[in-house]
């Protein structure tokens, strides 16, 4: 069932939200041993259910994790991070938190993710990494691995996750979920453990990008947007992108059979005239790098023994970046949000792949080389646009491969219509294959 199919059952008393809520709690039993998606568990979560019994409520009885780096009363935030390893309970909700559970959310605990939600996955942080459930010792992207994953096996129905340069977009694409990024500034950061506060958000990943739009409505507190028809519809693909970082012929033939597909309904496909992707990457490197040592200096001096050395060298690394540098990468960052505006005078939104790539495997041998998976999310991120990942194929070795929509600035509701219209046109990926049971 959907997000809001669910809340409605419940609502009607067709469902039981302690009865659900134990169901996912006996899923995570099952499956949390094996995919390390889930750090700790809220002890209330039952107590959370008897509470929504047969109210009406957009999220009644919805079970959702939250990524470790977001406060949620009752429970320590680590981050996965021995820095804050004796951390204790927050007292009060982030935001976001906040506005599930008045929505009716149950918070079933807190979801793994990257250490300090920077650098990689590593078997150097407290808790395990989490693996992807569609193949056994598969990556499952970050930062917000564990809330992707808790989705795709069905421990939640939907989950917390940040991205600063494509934290939530990345495993909800190799997850085979929807995973939203929305606008900069739109949901509130209290409560969140920072990494760049310029680029930082908070959104979801849910099986839908109709549950994802949900789910913002409640945290953004803004009506969904109306259904966006197909026909007539303007996309336009920012080929400069792709030329500089090539996907695999799998992923460029999951993005002509999409477009086609997306013709046949009656839209349109062009090209969108954007700078190369090299000149966004390197401004977003400059500044993320640069606000992320400015917060984290005084940890790096006083005790940097706490921080894994993927961390350790994605703070540090700020420190070798002049003023002049900075300056001249934030006023670059103001040229390229330009350009991109204008590249929507005359589409309704930009279409891409996600990755370059299905997920590979997990290597720590080569966490300081491994291959590059953000090139396609990070201009997005510098340029504080809403965008979503979609599944629409499958790769070779049957792990999925995503879409991604992007919309003008703070068109985030309309771009979220439109991506549901898209997921539904496209071809079903299906499950992963329990393997882990």
């Amino acid at each position: 069932m959907t997000l809001a199919e669910t809340a409605a059952a419940i609502a009607a008393g067709r469902l039981d939200p302690v009865a659900h809520a134990n169901a996912h709690l006996a899923r995570i039993a099952q499956a949390n041993p094996a995919l390390h998606a889930m750090a700790r568990l809220d002890p209330t979560v039952l107590s959370q259910a008897e509470a929504v019994r047969g109210k009406t409520l957009p999220l009644a009885g919805i079970p959702i994790a939250v990524k470790d780096a977001f406060d949620a009363a009752g429970l320590p935030t680590t981050a996965n991070a021995r820095l804050y390893a004796n951390a204790a309970s927050a007292t009060h909700d982030t935001p976001a938190v906040a506005r599930l559970r008045a929505a009716g959310a149950i918070i079933l605990g807190k979801a793994t993710c990257w250490e300090m939600s920077v650098g990689g996955p590593s078997d150097a942080s407290p808790q395990p990494p989490a693996i992807n459930p569609w193949a056994p010792g598969a990556d499952p992207g970050g930062s917000s691995n564990g809330s992707a994953v808790a989705v795709a096996s069905g421990m939640a129905m939907a989950a917390l996750g940040g991205d600063t340069g494509g934290s939530i977009r990345l495993p909800a694409s190799f997850c085979g979920l929807a995973g939203f990024k929305p606008t900069h500034g739109t949901i509130p950061l209290q409560g969140a453990v920072p990494f760049a506060e310029s680029l930082d958000v908070i959104g979801p990943i849910a099986r839908t990008a109709a549950d994802c739009a949900l789910l913002h409505a409640v945290m953004a507190a803004e009506p969904a947007h109306p259904p966006v028809p197909l026909h007539g519809l303007r996309l336009a693909i920012p080929h400069a992108l792709l030329r500089h970082s090539p996907p695999t012929a799998a992923m460029a033939k999951a993005l002509t059979e999409a477009c086609a597909t997306l013709e046949h309904h009656g839209a349109t496909i062009a090209e969108a005239p954007l700078p190369s992707a090299a000149l966004f990457n390197a401004c977003y490197f400059l500044i993320a790098r640069s606000e992320a040592f400015a917060l984290w200096r005084h940890a790096l001096a006083a005790t940097p023994d706490k921080l894994n050395p993927l961390t350790r060298r994605s703070f540090a690394i700020g420190a070798l970046i002049p003023p002049e540098a900075l300056a001249n990468a934030t006023r670059l960052r103001t040229t390229l949000c330009a350009e991109l505006e204008a590249a929507f005078a005359n589409a309704d939104a930009l279409i891409l792949p996600t990755t370059p790539d299905e997920a590979a495997d997990l290597d720590f041998t080569t966490a300081f080389s491994r291959p590059d998976t953000a090139p396609y999310t990070r201009p997005f991120s510098l340029a504080g646009v809403p965008a979503i990942s979609i599944p629409c194929a499958l790769g070779p070795r049957g792990r999925p491969l995503g879409l991604q929509l992007v919309g003008r600035h703070g068109d985030d509701a309309r771009l979220l219509a439109l991506a549901t219209a898209i997921e539904q046109a496209l071809p079903q990926i299906g499950s992963p294959k329990e393997w882990w049971t």
